[in-house]
């Protein structure tokens, strides 16, 4: 008979509600921040793109980079191409963002409100006819006041004098550097205060992104490139970590003294993270088929269900934490698609990796694809972004699932076409605003805060139906 036999259900991010506690007024989302840490690295936003050859590249690395999250290098790439892609994500050069999207002094909230939904920028230019700057709209405050949509968008700015602003209109991009230590942006006007450009502070702050490492012959090699080349963070990326193989990398990584965080994973279950944790790990990764592409639960029976393995997790970094004193960051990895699944999760884990998710975005490294399944680089004609698992027959990233040769490789994930979203900017502070306003529900100001005080609720199959979605109506198309 089996070693152990569990009756008890796994369960997922979507089966759990968030209940609300105590808000004080200055819990806000202006004030609310997501910051989070990976050992010793900080992240701006508690996302990771996942190292799967479908999603992250350059342009993934970059534009999550961006946003103050992780983009994670796949080790299906070539030692060279890492280090290519870690360079230009460390070379990128701030920018001004030249003719900024601005609106009118006559316009009404809501038409800023959409070129915000449009764009993802959080602040809007206002101007007069003749292009004199007025002030800046700021949509995270809009929510916080009273107006409605239909009103002057004149009643919600913030005037031009209570703002950073220059009338140097020539200035290079290391003055502007230098006035940015102070404030998060820089309105840039002509002499006679006319709107010419902006600068903003994230970009440039340093652009952090992650390399993924193999357990199998070349990591070193790969790992000392990455780190030359300016690498944040080292990533273990196997699809079952508990092993003595992962053991002995994360010894050797740690010997060689790089001062940079390693991450080790996938695990499940209680022991096999308190294994990786004793053996070293500064992070660690959870997941196991709960990815939207992987099929290892179906070809192999080997899996669980996400929240559950999170939650197995979490106790053995407790008790690990409680003799130790190190505290050990978790990455949820598989099963987390929308803002709801995201706000669940971080309530237990530090930050979220998403395939999925990020590969519906034009930045993913997937081919596109117009509405005729035609490949296509107009981004206006983009229906679909191919997608495949890195156990896929497509990437057959042998190392990553233990085969050790193509002769005796099966699939464990499919090939296929997601959807097009557009640009990553514009959906991810959608959802990162999403996540503030749960925490504001809540009280918290921080995922530190949140980690402690969040309570969920377990709800049951009917209770999903009447609490999480819409019924007894048609909803219109």
């Amino acid at each position: 008979m089996a070693k152990k036999v569990i009756l008890e259900a796994g369960r997922t991010f979507s089966e759990f509600s968030l209940l609300t506690d105590y808000t004080s007024k200055d819990c806000n989302l202006n004030s609310i921040n997501l910051k989070t840490n990976l050992g010793d690295l900080k992240l701006g936003n508690p996302f990771l793109s996942a190292a799967m050859t479908s999603v992250t590249g350059y342009e993934m690395a970059l534009a999550l980079g961006k946003e103050g999250g992780l983009g994670v290098l796949p080790a299906r790439l070539s030692i060279r191409e890492q280090v290519e892609i870690i360079n230009q994500i460390k070379g990128y050069e701030m920018g001004f963002v030249e003719d900024p999207v601005s609106v009118r002094d006559n316009a009404t909230i809501d038409e800023a409100v959409r070129l915000v939904e449009k764009h993802g920028h959080s602040k809007i230019p206002v101007t007069d006819r003749n292009n004199v700057f007025l002030g800046l709209f700021n949509f995270d405050k809009y929510l916080e006041s009273n107006e409605t949509p239909a009103e002057n968008i004149m009643t919600v700015i913030t005037k031009e004098g209570e703002l950073p602003v220059t009338n140097n209109e020539n200035i290079t991009v290391d003055e502007a550097k230098k006035e940015l230590q102070k404030n998060n942006y820089l309105v840039v006007l002509d002499d006679l205060n006319r709107l010419v450009k902006i600068a903003f502070k994230k970009d440039v702050d340093n652009i952090v992104v992650g390399a993924a490492i193999s357990t199998h012959k070349g990591w070193k090699k790969r790992v000392k490139e990455c780190d030359k080349a300016g690498a944040d963070i080292f990533v273990i990326d196997t699809s079952d970590a508990y092993n003595e193989f992962t053991a002995k990398v994360i010894k050797e990584y740690n010997a060689m003294n790089l001062g940079k965080p390693i991450c080790a994973g996938n695990v499940i279950t209680y022991e096999g993270a308190k294994f990786l944790m004793e053996n070293g790990a500064d992070v660690i990764k959870v997941g196991m088929s709960s990815g939207s592409i992987c099929t290892t639960q179906r070809e192999k029976a080997t899996g669980r269900a996400p929240m559950t393995a999170l939650l197995d997790v979490e106790k053995a970094r407790t008790e690990y934490y409680k003799n130790t004193g190190k505290y050990v960051s978790i990455i949820i990895d598989g099963g987390v698609s929308d803002a709801g699944n995201m706000i669940i999760a971080l309530s237990v884990a530090d930050a979220v990796m998403m395939g999925g998710y990020f590969n519906h975005f034009f930045e993913a490294e997937g081919e596109k694809y117009d509405e005729n399944m035609q490949l296509t680089t107009h981004e206006p004609d983009i229906k679909y972004i191919a997608t495949w698992g890195e156990g896929s027959a497509r990437a057959r990233n042998l190392d990553r699932y233990g085969h050790v040769a193509r002769k005796t490789f099966f699939a464990e994930g499919e090939e296929g076409t997601v959807q097009n979203w557009g640009r990553l900017k514009p959906k991810l502070k959608q959802d990162i605003r999403k996540i503030k306003a749960a925490l504001s529900n809540t009280g918290c100001m921080n995922l530190k805060d949140y980690h402690k005080k969040a309570i969920i609720e377990l709800m049951s199959p009917y209770t999903q139906n009447i609490v999480g979605d819409t019924h007894d109506m048609k909803v219109k198309e």
